[in-house]
């Protein structure tokens, strides 16, 4: 694995101010998608074409839920605003949100609406095959709905905001928000929306392929990932964080620089979720006063619980769970 030993510098300082006052126990606001998930993970090999037997789970899922059961689990108070049809998949996604401590009190119901699913098959070892959204509710998340919520959302510790949500929605974040922001691309298909947000931005999550989207470059390679970081940078994303999969994340510091830090330990169960609790658990520690690199870190060891859970969200997450990954030897 190649690990740089030094942040590839730029300009002294850190995007954190710690003169700044951040309401820290304010609430985090998630503006975004929940699914119910199910997902097939086949006992051996996969074979296309065939029917493979394997272990089939069901469980509430999506970008923003994820993100937002993530941030509970590390203490934060969160706020999802999403919206649901009134079918089954609905009252199991309302009633675990509520357990989980999830608050509800501003996401909409569409009666004549379906509830978002998403369907995906994993390789033998957890990792995603193939997938299918059926996601069409969550364009009825529109700035028309979520004008009355700006008071609300202003006076908040941070709003974090997934690319499920249609363009002309994160446009007007992007305009109206005043609290830091937070995104993740969710997919190479809807990382484009972003497009609109980037100016505002406090923290990013794409892969390669949302990146070489996002910034119009092709990626080939480390020194690639530094000059992609730059391109977000000079759109005004202050942190990026460049997925690798399994070779880590290339974090970048619109400041300090960047470095490639490598996965924590884990034995992989399900890779999926696992960028939900690494956006969770980098926008958690930004409002900790946390800066671009240590951030990472917790992030990278937050994903590796999730690995290691059949589950998209772990519920053995917590801050005690992420110390103690990081004081594992690597």
């Amino acid at each position: 694995m190649n690990v740089f030993a030094n942040p590839v510098t730029r300009r002294e300082g850190s995007v954190f101010d710690r003169r700044t006052l951040l309401r820290t126990e304010g609430t985090v606001y998630v503006i975004g998608a929940v699914n119910m998930d199910l997902s097939g993970t086949p006992a051996g090999s996969l074979r296309p074409g065939d029917s493979n037997p394997g272990r089939i789970t069901l469980s509430p899922g999506g970008v923003g839920r994820n993100i937002a059961e993530n941030l509970r689990l590390l203490g934060r108070k969160v706020s999802l605003i999403t919206i649901m049809g009134e079918d089954t998949y609905a009252g199991v996604i309302r009633e675990h949100c509520l357990n989980a401590g999830i608050d509800l009190q501003y996401s909409f119901t569409d009666p004549m609406g379906r509830t978002s699913a998403y369907l995906c098959v994993n390789e033998q070892n957890g990792d995603l095959n193939v997938a299918v959204s059926d996601m069409a509710i969550c364009d009825e998340l529109t700035p028309a709905k979520l004008e009355p919520l700006l008071p609300v959302l202003n006076h908040g510790s941070m709003v974090v905001a997934d690319a499920n949500l249609p363009e002309e929605t994160l446009a007007w974040i992007a305009k109206n928000v005043t609290v830091p922001v937070a995104a993740d691309p969710v997919s190479v298909a809807k990382a484009p929306r972003l497009l609109p947000l980037l100016s505002k931005l406090t923290l990013i999550k794409p892969n390669v392929p949302e990146a070489e989207l996002l910034t119009g470059m092709e990626i080939r390679g480390d020194l690639n990932l530094s000059r992609a970081a730059d391109a977000l940078h000079r759109l005004g994303v202050k942190r990026v964080y460049i997925s690798l999969g399994a070779r880590g994340v290339w974090a970048d510091d619109a400041r300090e620089g960047g470095m490639l830090l490598p996965c924590a330990p884990c034995t992989i169960v399900n890779t999926t979720g696992c960028g939900d609790a690494f956006v969770a658990a980098a926008a958690d520690a930004y409002l900790n006063g946390l800066g671009t690199m240590e951030a990472a870190r917790r992030a990278l060891a937050a994903s590796a619980i999730c690995a290691e859970d059949p589950a998209a969200v772990s519920s053995r997450l917590s801050q005690e769970a992420i110390e103690m990954k990081l004081s594992l030897p690597m």
